[in-house]
């Protein structure tokens, strides 16, 4: 069986192969699912199906539920000011409410993507053709209403390069003048993850490259800001729910070199 593949940069990660069955999306960014094979389902808190789809928007921080029926999938996080999301949403043909989070489905260049996604899986070709592949699956840029927020743009540069050192939130409050209480807040709102799951997910795409240079396990997760490898294994399956030794097995890692 051929191995799952994540393409992953700062901006954006795609992630194609298979999943467990039942997938819980819990204050992450904005995500694109799509099913390469049947039809997946999004599912209540309960189990009961809401809707049934071969492709699924989850806006940034939406709690989600689905059931991929064991299909393979692309599975796309987007970047983390929501310039991706603006432009991909009108193009979701309908939306459905779950849990009292508004999700969409039914993507209009649907099978298109799916031919795409399957070749990426199959052909695997070097990491920025499959990028320049994925940045045409978001379509023209959004509408000029799309502002990015300076203040939280300017916080995740500063999470982004001391990763490492446990920069406080009060410290990035400072330099992005707002409260602490106004920051945390405004964080969770734009980009649907709260500071420090954010600077969590950021260790682990450090992790990730630092993999792909030669490193071992234990050796990625402290270069990455971890403090061992029984830190990085229980922050790994709290959010990606799997153990990271066999994700490391199962699964290619291409990384984007960083701008």
């Amino acid at each position: 069986m051929q191995k799952a593949i994540i393409y992953t940069s700062q901006q954006h990660s795609v992630y194609l192969g298979r999943l467990e069955r039942l997938v819980k999306r819990v204050n992450v960014p904005a995500t694109l699912i799509v099913s390469l094979e049947d039809e997946i389902s999004l599912l209540n808190a309960d189990h009961s199906e809401v809707a049934r789809s071969q492709s699924f928007l989850l806006p940034a921080g939406t709690d989600a539920l689905l059931d991929t029926h064991h299909s393979k999938v692309a599975l796309c996080f987007l970047d983390d000011l929501g310039r991706d999301f603006a432009s991909l949403q009108p193009n979701m043909k309908s939306s459905w409410s779950v849990d009292g989070s508004k999700v969409f489905s039914d993507f209009h260049r649907q099978q298109a993507l799916i031919e795409e996604a399957n070749y990426l899986h199959s052909s695997r070709p070097r990491t920025q053709d499959a990028f320049a592949h994925f940045e045409t699956w978001l379509g023209q840029s959004p509408s000029t209403q799309w502002v990015a927020d300076e203040r939280i743009t300017k916080a995740i540069h500063l999470i982004r390069n001391s990763c490492h050192k446990n920069i406080s939130v009060a410290e990035i409050g400072d330099q992005v003048n707002l409260s602490v209480p106004r920051l945390i807040q405004l964080f969770k709102q734009v980009t649907g993850t709260p500071i420090r799951r954010f600077r969590l997910w950021h260790r682990i795409f450090i992790t990730a490259t630092k993999l792909t240079e030669g490193y071992t396990l234990t050796e990625a997760a402290i270069a990455a800001g971890f403090a061992d490898y029984a830190q990085f294994s229980r922050v790994y399956r709290e959010l990606v729910s799997a153990s990271p030794g066999a994700a490391r097995d199962n699964t290619e890692i291409r990384v984007r070199a960083c701008a």
